[in-house]
C-alpha cells in the first residue's frame, strides 16, 4: 500500500506540494479541494460548514476523513506511489492506514503570510488564525512524536517536493 499523507499546520503548503505531485504524474488527493472529509457534529452525524464559525462551533464538530475513503484510495492507486493532502481531527484513527506520514514545516510568520492570502477561506478569521497558530505551535513535535518525517515547507516548491518523494521512496 504505498499510499503516503502528507499532513501539516493550516498554510503549511499541502494543497501546493499535492498539486505538484499531480502535475509530475503521481495519484494525488486533496482533502479539502476533492472533498474527501466531512464535517461532523458529536453525534456522528455530517454537517455542513456554516460561513460564520466561532469556538463554539468549533468544539462541537470535527472535521474527519473517513477511514473507508483512505482504503478506497489506496485500492486506486494499487502499486504506483499516491498521496493524500490535508489535516483532518481524526488522523489518530487513519495513520495507520498510510506506508508513511509526511509532515509540512514551517515557521509562525510564514503561516501568517500564507493565511492572508486566503481572504474567505479557514484562518480569515482572527479567531480562526489564533487557533491555527496555537496548533501550529505544538503540531511538528506532535507530528514527529507519532512517527512523521519533517520536510521544511518554508523552501522553493521544487525543493519540497523533491523531498517528499524521497521520503516516500524511503519508506
Amino acid at each position: 500500500m504505498p499510499l503516503f499523507y502528507v499532513a501539516g499546520a493550516s498554510g503549511a503548503g499541502k494543497s501546493t506540494v499535492c498539486a505538484e505531485l499531480a502535475r509530475r504524474g503521481h495519484p494525488s488527493y486533496d482533502v479539502d479541494a476533492d472533498g474527501l472529509a466531512v464535517w461532523l457534529d458529536r453525534a456522528g452525524n455530517v454537517v455542513p460548514m456554516p460561513d460564520a464559525r466561532d469556538d463554539a462551533w468549533f468544539a462541537n464538530h470535527t472535521y474527519t476523513l473517513p477511514p473507508a475513503i483512505v482504503r478506497r484510495l489506496a485500492a486506486e492507486v494499487g502499486e504506483a506511489v499516491g498521496f493524500v493532502c490535508g489535516t483532518v481531527g481524526n488522523e489518530g484513527e487513519i495513520w495507520d492506514l498510510f506506508a508513511h506520514v509526511i509532515s509540512l514545516s514551517v515557521d509562525a510568520e510564514t503561516v501568517r503570510r500564507r493565511l492572508a492570502q486566503r481572504p474567505d477561506g479557514f484562518g480569515s478569521t482572527a479567531e480562526e488564525l489564533q487557533r491555527i497558530l496555537t496548533w501550529h505551535a505544538t503540531i511538528d513535535a506532535d507530528n514527529a512524536r507519532f512517527g512523521a518525517t519533517l520536510v521544511d515547507a518554508g523552501r522553493p516548491l521544487v525543493a519540497v517536493v523533491d523531498e517528499v518523494l524521497e521520503v516516500a521512496s524511503e519508506a
